[in-house]
């Protein structure tokens, strides 16, 4: 799953009917949901962001996603209709600092992202200014890892064109030319999404010997984390055979687990 979180409607309208979304009815924001894609409109501002992602979050009722800000922003001397990726993200308001983890190579240039609470007007320092990204990345970062959290923004103004001349009825087009570099950074996280939630499943063995030997809680937790790393380090090995059934207690159970996927990390270890 991929959440995207526009400020503007004019930022989403593009995306709504690239990924031809559907709306959803909403009374707290506009909503819309497609082929494993949801998008939300925010409204401006780091309180209406994280109040966003937070509502999104609700919805998704603990299914695993990443995140997407796609939205405008000024820059010192980017040229206007440009797009970055942000690799450091600030608010100026409490000097909050933030970094996004990028697994591959971004899609199109990077930069630093500063967030703030007016439009910014001097752009005093070679980065990128918007109002949302900090609160949206602080609060997305609480439901996913940081490789699963990004800000995508727009060129919208710079010192040669500032944004008291900035036409907000250009910013769909703005966002219209940069389809393809959103698309490559959706396509991204939608595949890392689905791989970290593959790696996260409850493993199918988990049930059968859950069901075989009384576990407590903490021992549930235990066996899911075990049974997972089993699935990364040793797929294609059975997990349930006679010296696991065998055993009386779910202590000795999880102690097999434990010396089985040590033998197994030893040998990948010696094989590198």
């Amino acid at each position: 799953m991929l959440c995207l979180v526009a400020a503007l409607q004019a930022e989403a309208r593009p995306l709504i009917a690239h990924y031809k979304l559907q709306a959803i009815q909403s009374h707290a924001f506009r909503l819309y949901t497609g082929d494993g894609l949801r998008l939300i409109v925010s409204g401006i501002g780091k309180v209406a962001a994280a109040g966003a992602v937070a509502y999104q979050c609700a919805l998704l009722d603990n299914v695993p996603a990443a995140w997407l800000n796609v939205g405008i922003a000024g820059h010192a001397n980017k040229e206007v209709g440009s797009a970055l990726l942000a690799h450091k993200i600030t608010d100026t308001t409490n000097d909050k600092t933030f970094y996004p983890i990028f697994t591959a190579a971004p899609a199109c240039p990077t930069s630093s992202l500063y967030t703030v609470d007016q439009a910014e007007t001097t752009y005093a320092t070679d980065c990128a200014y918007d109002m949302e990204a900090s609160a949206f990345f602080e609060t997305a970062q609480r439901f996913a890892s940081g490789e699963l959290v990004h800000c995508l923004k727009i060129i919208s103004d710079n010192r040669q064109n500032p944004i008291g001349n900035f036409d907000l009825k250009k910013v769909a087009g703005l966002v219209e030319n940069q389809l393809e570099c959103i698309g490559q950074v959706a396509a991204t996280l939608q595949d890392l999404s689905q791989q970290l939630a593959e790696l996260q499943a409850t493993p199918t063995s988990y049930n059968d010997i859950n069901g075989h030997w009384h576990f407590t809680a903490t021992q549930q937790h235990q066996l899911r984390g075990l049974l997972q790393r089993w699935q990364t380090l040793i797929p294609t090995r059975g997990i349930i055979d006679k010296d696991l059934l065998n055993l009386k207690k779910s202590i000795e159970v999880l102690h097999y687990l434990e010396q089985q996927l040590l033998q197994a990390d030893l040998t990948l270890t010696e094989a590198l």
